[in-house]
């Protein structure tokens, strides 16, 4: 399943879960505490933990299903997520590759552009300023592939990255694994 599947089966079950919990709010004729809240948005949650369907997120809807009252309100925890999704989704294409670029520089890989250093360095990710002057519209929307190379002994780090941000499809496009040279291609999600 790729990230962006995952990202959304995730997404649209917690919504699935709040309007299920809104429903039973407003047909009651009492007021709901947090701890029926709590049940009633784990009573929702629990009987996909077991279907395939949602094997991707399996392990996120145990966890939520464990929560119970330990960690407060369910409710607001989901909500916290689900605007966390809504503040990526308002992001335009440029934010997103800055938003990466900021999560390189946190696991130690510095980002530069290609002409300001003329030999590269080791576990440096760069980018070409040509590149992102013609990837963007003047909405600063995708319209092509974005380049990234990094010349590295462990690509592991580098990977993990791309497969923990929800901003961009990416492939290898070219490898030496000789020389630790690679170039990787970010596509817009679309």
């Amino acid at each position: 399943m790729s990230d962006h599947s995952y990202h959304q089966l995730l997404k649209s079950t917690f919504e699935n879960a709040l309007i299920h919990l809104y429903f039973k709010v407003k047909v009651s004729r009492y007021f709901v505490k947090e701890e029926q809240r709590n049940k009633i948005i784990i009573d929702f949650l629990k009987p996909k933990v077991k279907q395939t369907r949602y094997s991707a997120i399996k392990k996120k809807l145990k966890t939520v299903c464990l929560m119970k009252d330990k960690f407060g309100s369910i409710e607001k925890r989901l909500e916290s997520v689900l605007n966390q999704y809504s503040v990526i989704e308002n992001k335009n294409e440029v934010d997103k590759l800055y938003s990466l670029l900021e999560h390189f520089e946190k696991v130690g890989l510095e980002t530069k552009l290609i002409e300001d250093t003329p030999a590269q360095e080791v576990n440096v990710v760069y980018l070409d300023r040509a590149h992102i002057d013609n990837c963007f519209d003047d909405e600063n929307r995708q319209i092509a592939p974005i380049s990234l190379f990094i010349h590295t002994n462990n690509l592991d780090r580098f990977t993990q990255c791309l497969k923990e941000q929800i901003y961009f499809k990416f492939e290898q496009y070219q490898a030496n694994q000789k020389l630790g040279n690679y170039h990787y291609q970010l596509h817009p999600i679309n």
